[in-house]
């Protein structure tokens, strides 16, 4: 893997190019609806956060909480939903207010697929869609 760099944590830099690259995304796939946009590093802690005019005030804490889930996890907050159905588990069972069951945090991994930190949408129908394809672009990075 000679001149591959491996990143460790989502930088400052990156969460900037995935928070545009989010709002580009919406703005030409999903009819510009307003949104919020949060992104962490691999152990949770907030990088970015934006919420955009418009976006619903309960984006403000939940979006957060969607990257700080699929961060801590380690799967998309939709795979988490979907776990605590099919076990038939309480959130509170894993004893973490920040935990969310509901789509829109998912992962983000390094060409080493190591988890690097997470995005987290919040405010749109495709929450968890547009979640993925902007954790996808950063893994390109």
């Amino acid at each position: 893997m000679k001149g591959l760099i491996c990143v460790e944590n989502i930088t400052l830099a990156l969460a900037k190019k995935m928070g545009n690259y989010a709002e580009e995304l919406v703005a030409k796939e999903y009819g510009a609806k307003p949104f919020s946009v949060a992104v962490c590093d691999k152990d949770g802690f907030l990088i970015l956060f934006n919420k955009q005019d418009g976006a619903k005030l309960l984006t403000i804490k939940l979006t957060p909480n969607k990257a700080y889930t699929a961060v801590r996890m380690g799967v998309s907050t939709a795979d988490f939903l979907a776990r605590l159905q099919r076990e038939n588990l309480n959130i509170a069972y894993f004893a973490d207010d920040k935990f969310v069951g509901m789509p829109g945090g998912v992962p983000i991994y390094n060409k080493q697929q190591q988890i690097i930190g997470a995005v987290g949408i919040g405010g749109l129908k495709e929450d968890g869609e547009v979640a993925a394809k902007v954790a996808a672009m950063a893994a390109d990075l």
